[in-house]
């Protein structure tokens, strides 16, 4: 249940960080779709050796193994998927920039 946990809030977030926050400068839409599933697999990646390293913590206690095992290793590589997207999304050749919005009403 929480590979499903980590695969739902990865689309998420990444829906609104690379469809939002950053935009794609080059590379083919094949280019931008691998990226994404590099991402994809980068985070999963992250989120199984955190949850290896960090599950036993907690004790007897369900919710410390809850937050250590599942919360805490979902929500670090979360917090880190506009930098770490930006390292994959490079990798694969394409170039992402971070938006910028103004309060300008014209």
């Amino acid at each position: 249940m929480d590979w499903l946990y980590a695969t739902c809030i990865f689309w998420i977030v990444a829906a609104v960080f690379f469809g939002g926050i950053y935009d794609a400068e080059t590379g083919s839409a094949g280019r931008q779709a691998l990226g994404l599933l590099l991402n994809f697999v980068v985070f999963l990646g992250i989120f199984a050796v955190l949850r290896l390293a960090l599950g036993g913590l907690g004790g007897e206690s369900a919710f410390l193994r809850t937050v250590w095992g599942t919360v805490v290793p979902i929500g670090l590589p979360t917090m880190l998927l506009g930098r770490i997207g930006n390292v994959v999304f490079r990798l694969a050749g394409v170039t992402m920039t971070r938006k910028v919005f103004s309060a300008d009403a014209h």
